[in-house]
C-alpha cells in the first residue's frame, strides 16, 4: 500500500506542478485521480482510515475557502490541497499547509527579487479587503491587486513541495513543531 501511495503522491504532485507552471491551472482529472486513489486506499486499509481520507478531503477544502474567497489562490489549488488531504488524511494537513506557505513565500521573494511582482502596500490590501466585504465580493475581480496581469504564486508547486517536506522530510513534525 505504501508503494501505491508514494507513486500516486509523486505522480499527482508532479502533474499538478507541471500544469500549474505551464498553464497556471491544475486539471480536474489530476484531482479526481488523487481523490479516487486516496479514498480507495483508505477503504482498503480500514474504515477508520477511510474516514480519515474523507475528513482530509473536506478539511482541505474548508481550510482554503477563505484564501480562495479573497482571490489569493485558485479553485484548482484548493481542490489539489483537498486531494492531498484525501491521500494522506487530515492529520498532516496543518503541517503541509505550514510548509506550503514557507515555499510560497520563498517563491514570492524570488519573484520580487527578479522584478516579476509589484509590491503591494498594506493600504492597498486593506482597501481591497474593505471593498470585498462591503460589496460582498461583487467587483473584486476588477481590482488591481487580484487581476493585475502580473506574477502570482503557483500554489500547486508550493503545496506539492510542502507535501514532500511534511510527509517525507518531517513526518513526525519535529522541525515544524507540531
Amino acid at each position: 500500500m505504501d508503494l501505491v501511495l508514494d507513486f500516486t503522491l509523486f505522480a499527482v504532485i508532479g502533474g499538478a506542478a507541471f500544469f500549474d507552471i505551464k498553464e497556471r491551472r491544475i486539471p480536474n482529472w489530476i484531482i479526481l485521480f488523487a481523490l479516487t486513489v486516496g479514498l480507495l486506499l483508505g477503504a482498503f486499509q480500514s474504515s477508520t482510515q477511510f474516514i480519515f481520507s474523507v475528513t482530509g478531503f473536506v478539511a482541505g477544502i474548508l481550510a482554503l475557502t477563505i484564501p480562495f474567497a479573497f482571490g489569493w489562490m485558485g479553485a484548482g489549488d484548493v481542490k489539489f490541497f483537498a486531494a492531498v488531504g484525501a491521500l494522506l488524511g487530515y492529520k498532516t494537513l496543518p503541517r503541509i499547509f505550514f510548509y506550503s506557505c514557507i515555499v510560497a513565500g520563498v517563491l514570492a521573494l524570488i519573484a520580487m527579487a527578479l522584478g516579476q511582482i509589484r509590491q503591494i502596500s498594506f493600504k492597498h490590501l486593506w482597501n481591497d479587503c474593505k471593498f470585498m466585504f462591503l460589496s460582498l465580493r461583487i467587483g473584486l475581480l476588477n481590482s488591481t491587486a487580484v487581476n493585475s496581469g502580473r506574477y502570482s504564486v503557483p500554489w500547486g508547486v508550493a503545496i506539492g513541495a510542502g507535501t514532500i517536506m511534511a510527509y517525507y522530510l518531517d513526518p513526525s513534525g519535529t522541525w515544524a513543531g507540531f
